[in-house]
């Protein structure tokens, strides 16, 4: 009798671990997107949308547009602040998270986390020990001057890595000692903002990152200070580069009217007293990129103990085209995109 009441127990014991892994399981499982792809297929066609799938699992709430369950959605909002029509709004209720943005696959925190990032090119320089402008270029946040291909450049693009590449194109990730495929996106950025907006640009074909790629920014630097000096009216800097080290391809894709775009992420570094007046400039060109195409802009990320230059001047930005596994015509499509977006921000239109 003894040891039928203590297999018993045991059977209970590991029936009950089993059961916590498994909901343990449940509950980690949705925010794995790999998992999710797999879950969405499964689950026959949600596609992906989390309307969709929180309709189909919480039948009594109205996530979708047929106007199933006002009572009960209003009496929620009334007593909780959450509206159930709204999926976003729930799940960020319950993540903590500020629903700024309706955006599939997207949440925007309502302060952006600082990452670290050790070891790098910058380490050796930093904090300081090169001599900055006499004058920091501080552009008022409402002064945008009238947009006119005549006069003064009014935006500076140019590569601190030059010799990135878009490996299923070039066939590599470098081309070592030359302007690879992120220069080729670079001038064709360039050539938009002039011949469909009228907005004059420079873009600056110096190589930064040989012999010595440690040095890239410190050499960028020089290019950005000489063309501050020459045009202090210019209004945008943009150092653009292409990601890397990501898992696949679909990372790093975006579909927009049924076609392929290479997603873009916005880089600031917080080692200098202004950054926040970049993340400003960035959030504008965010908000409009979502305005006009949603998914573009993969996120805003910010990196402690760097500034990527950007303590030059106050709407400067580093800007990820895509990453090696795109097509360099992803991000060629995507920096016509962005041409459109900043002709916008810089219009306010």
């Amino acid at each position: 009798m003894f040891f039928k009441l203590y297999y018993l127990n045991i059977n209970k014991a590991l029936f009950f671990f089993g059961m916590m892994v498994l909901l343990l399981a449940l509950l980690v499982f949705p925010f794995r997107k790999s998992c999710l792809q797999v879950a969405f297929t499964l689950a026959g066609g949600l596609a992906e949308d989390p309307v969709l799938i929180l309709d189909e699992g919480l039948s009594g709430l109205a996530f979708s547009e047929d106007g199933r369950g006002t009572l009960f959605t209003q009496a929620m909002r009334t007593l909780t602040g959450v509206d159930t029509r709204d999926a976003f709004s729930l799940l960020c209720t319950e993540l903590n998270l500020v629903p700024t943005q309706a955006v599939t696959g997207y949440f925007a925190y309502a302060e952006l986390a600082v990452e670290e990032e050790e070891g790098g090119e910058e380490d050796f320089y930093l904090p300081g020990t090169e001599e900055d402008l006499g004058q920091w270029i501080i552009i008022p946040e409402d002064e945008f001057p009238p947009v006119q291909l005549n006069g003064e450049p009014m935006v500076l693009i140019y590569n601190t890595h030059n010799a990135e590449s878009y490996k299923p194109t070039q066939g590599v990730s470098r081309l070592e000692g030359k302007n690879g495929g992120i220069a080729t996106v670079s001038k064709m950025f360039s050539k938009a903002l002039e011949s469909k907006y009228a907005i004059k640009t420079i873009y600056s074909e110096v190589i930064h990152d040989f012999p010595d790629f440690t040095k890239s920014y410190l050499n960028s630097m020089q290019t950005v200070k000489k063309f501050l000096k020459e045009y202090p009216k210019i209004q945008v800097v943009l150092d653009i580069h292409r990601d890397a080290g990501l898992k696949s391809r679909s990372d790093t894709l975006v579909k927009i009217k049924g076609k392929d775009y290479a997603k873009v992420m916005i880089v600031i570094g917080t080692e200098h007293e202004r950054w926040k007046q970049n993340l400003a400039f960035a959030r504008k060109i965010e908000k409009k990129a979502n305005e006009l195409y949603p998914g573009l802009i993969k996120c805003v990320r910010l990196f402690k103990d760097r500034r990527y230059n950007q303590n030059l001047h106050t709407r400067s930005l580093l800007l990820e085209i895509g990453s090696n596994l795109n097509k360099e015509e992803e991000a060629l499509e995507s920096a016509k995109l962005l041409a459109e977006v900043i002709a916008g921000v810089l219009k306010n239109e």
